[in-house]
């Protein structure tokens, strides 16, 4: 299935990819290379978590910055 992308970090990077069926969150980012543990994965608006199954709406990846 195909789903469109929407990549927030340092700028703004919009893809389409084709993601397998039954595949999670968390597969769809390995394979984009990207640390599931510095961004957060928002469906429609709505953090979703990331052993959830994808779903064939529009993704929005934000890279989460923390320090002190």
């Amino acid at each position: 299935m195909k789903i469109g992308i929407k990549i927030l970090s340092g700028g703004v990077r919009e893809q389409e990819l084709d993601v397998k069926e039954g595949s999670t969150y968390e597969e769809m980012l390995e394979s984009l290379h990207i640390n599931p543990e510095i961004v957060i994965v928002f469906r429609n608006g709505n953090p979703v978590p990331l052993d959830e199954k994808v779903s064939g709406d529009n993704v929005d990846i934000i890279r989460v910055v923390t320090g002190g």
